[in-house]
């Protein structure tokens, strides 16, 4: 049965690929860390930004011209330049030396406070939900999975504070079961690119790859009913090309940019 999907999946894929030079979907989703100027941030789904950079004005004006603007937090890890970073770092669990944060103890009371407390100053502001990012952490191959429980329970005090907020999940997959009664939609990151860390470089997953992960992400979005956003990294013209055709056929939601995320993707 699962070769039979697999067959299917592929035969889908490419009954799409004569259309690729006549009509490709545009990317609905920007994703910045950077500050960027309100006024360049128009016609997109979702917005997702570094909240710290904007007023409650500057929200204003992009949620005019867009129809979700998600504010960025990282639930599962903390870095020293983060304005909180001094009332959690007396209970973080370890340091991840690859992005130079330290891990959070969602069990840790005094944590879910903090977090809570940001949450709070994001409504404020008046964005219409969060990316919840390094959910990772607690997921089946975390550093830390028997905080599975705790990140649901975080995303449930979230939810019944904020029923309205919308709450993308990013990655974390293995932890979906449990979380999917809080969470609006899935992000999930390089299901057709690979960037390389080590090498500082940008390339394509092999095929067999990039159709497995679609798979597993059509499971989900079927058992639970969640949409899912694709998030890719290109460097260039051609490979942003080569990408976005490659995931037109599924119809989902992307985004297409540098791994730095610090402007609006412009690739010429």
């Amino acid at each position: 049965m699962r070769l039979i999907k697999t067959l299917f999946l592929l035969m889908a894929l490419f009954s799409f690929s004569g259309l690729f030079a006549q009509k490709v979907q545009p990317s609905s989703v920007l994703i910045c860390y950077g500050k960027i100027n309100p006024d360049q941030i128009q016609g997109y789904k979702y917005v997702i930004l570094e909240s710290e950079h904007y007023t409650a004005f500057d929200i204003k004006l992009i949620k005019e011209n867009n129809e979700n603007v998600l504010g960025y937090i990282s639930v599962g890890e903390v870095s020293e330049g983060r304005f909180y970073y001094n009332q959690l770092k007396e209970s973080t669990l370890g340091k991840n030396k690859i992005w130079e944060s330290y891990y959070l103890n969602l069990r840790d009371e005094n944590t879910q406070k903090v977090l809570l407390s940001f949450v709070d100053k994001m409504a404020k502001k008046g964005f219409d939900g969060l990316f919840l990012d390094t959910v990772d952490t607690f997921a089946e191959w975390g550093p830390y999975p028997n905080m599975g429980d705790d990140l649901v329970n975080l995303l449930k005090m979230i939810k019944e504070k904020y029923p309205d907020f919308h709450l993308m999940q990013n990655a974390g997959l293995s932890l979906i079961p449990k979380s999917s009664k809080y969470i609006n939609t899935v992000a999930i990151e390089s299901v057709a690119t690979n960037y390389s860390f080590d090498k500082s470089e940008y390339r394509m997953h092999k095929w067999h790859e990039f159709y497995k992960r679609v798979e597993e992400l059509q499971e989900i979005r079927k058992k639970y009913q969640l949409p899912v956003i694709l998030i890719e990294y290109a460097d260039s013209k051609k490979l942003y090309q080569k990408v976005k055709q490659q995931i037109t056929p599924l119809n989902w939601d992307y985004f297409i940019g540098q791994i730095g995320l610090q402007t609006i993707p412009n690739f010429k």
